[in-house]
């Protein structure tokens, strides 16, 4: 792989174990720049990446001119996240911003809300956050540390109960459980790396059944379910076949369908129980996904990323047909229309919109050539699309 993004905002200001291949919805050129920039700026080169959980948001002065990654539509109100720990909201369809009170000054990646009340938030550091009063103020509930804590403990059990078991086992059951107790060793080894970073690796997507059921993803195979709303977390990367630790970059139930997840390196994983186990799909293509979005039928979904790669699914992810698009750069956000318009948006002030369910894409007039990272509908198909210079109205 020869390209250098960083899912949703991951600034590589972290020391990766590979190189980093999941996008942030940055090209090369602004990634370099932001990253020159949180080295210089004074309040990032005052604040570690630890403190940053345990520091307060910056406040801006013009909200609506700041960095954003995710935005999303909770029932009149818009609320969108970005740098620094920035969370706003508007009330009156984006025309002015507020910002919220946030706990943390880390970068928020991505945001959802089950009802008009309870939302969450997860970004770097492992972190997440939770929102009982429509996103108007927030609450950490748990950070990379405590995922770094988990995350050994659960390998520590697990490799105890296997050497018990090889100690109890004939000869032949012996030589099985050795493979398994070697692999279960290489697992340690990178959990006690990553510990040993501290709370490095981002969280990068969230999805919730309901107020209580809901799982996060992220780098490097982070995933972790939650049964009493995000007041305690599970690790649960052990329920899928990701061995080698591929970021997983969104979550989400295809309508009528199961749950999906998508990611790095072509991976595609689904589940037909609620999340309980985990199937990989034959994915068409190698590169990354950055996204997942639902047509307005059962069963359809879209998944995209790379180089302006879609691919669509009418069989709940088992078969892909792939979508022409006729451009080369990467998709990094999406939204669906209450008419059934699905609208993409990525770098280079791409916008591609469908009015056919998602079978054929048609590229808007650049007005810009931001870096678009999310983008919502309002009433009449406006857009709000969210970008490195803010938030504007299209």
């Amino acid at each position: 792989m020869q390209y250098s993004l960083v899912n949703r905002l991951n600034l590589c200001v972290l020391v990766m174990k590979r190189p980093c291949f999941f996008i942030l919805k940055l090209n090369a050129a602004l990634l370099f720049f932001a990253t020159l920039l949180m080295l210089t700026h004074p309040v990032f080169a005052a604040t570690p990446l630890t403190s940053r959980l345990d520091t307060p948001a910056h406040r801006y002065n013009n909200v609506s001119a700041s960095m954003f990654v995710g935005i999303q539509k909770v029932g009149a109100r818009l609320i969108a996240v970005g740098e620094r720990g920035l969370i706003a909201y508007s009330d009156d369809a984006g025309k002015k911003w507020l910002q919220a009170d946030v706990p943390v000054s880390s970068t928020l990646t991505s945001l959802y809300f089950t009802d008009e009340k309870n939302g969450w938030v997860v970004g770097h550091g492992g972190v997440i956050l939770h929102s009982n009063n429509s996103g108007t103020t927030w609450e950490k509930q748990f950070d990379g540390n405590q995922a770094n804590e988990l995350i050994l403990a659960e390998i520590n059990q697990k490799l105890h109960g296997l050497k018990q078991e090889y100690e109890a086992a004939d000869e032949l059951e012996q030589e099985d459980l050795l493979f398994e107790i070697e692999d279960t060793e290489y697992a340690l080894s990178d959990a006690e790396f990553d510990a040993d970073m501290g709370a490095a690796n981002p969280l990068l997507d969230v999805w919730f059944e309901n107020e209580t059921h809901g799982y996060v993803v992220g780098a490097y195979g982070f995933f972790f379910a939650t049964s009493d709303g995000g007041k305690n977390w599970k690790f649960i990367a052990g329920r899928m076949d990701n061995i080698d630790r591929y970021h997983l970059n969104a979550i989400q139930k295809i309508k009528g369908g199961a749950l999906l997840i998508a990611g790095e390196a072509g991976t595609l994983f689904s589940s037909s129980d609620m999340g309980e186990t985990w199937e990989a799909l034959y994915g068409p293509y190698q590169g990354s996904y950055f996204g997942i979005q639902n047509t307005k039928n059962q069963n359809e979904v879209l998944v995209y990323g790379l180089r302006g790669n879609v691919y669509k699914s009418v069989d709940d992810g088992q078969s892909w047909k792939k979508i022409e698009t006729s451009i080369s750069t990467s998709l990094a956000g999406s939204a669906l229309s209450d008419d059934g318009t699905i609208t993409l948006v990525g770098f280079s002030g791409t916008i591609l919109t469908s009015s056919d369910d998602g079978q054929s894409f048609q590229l808007n007039e650049r007005v810009s050539l931001e870096a678009y990272t999310a983008v919502e509908v309002l009433n009449g198909n406006q857009l709000i699309i969210a970008s490195e210079n803010g938030i504007t109205l299209q």
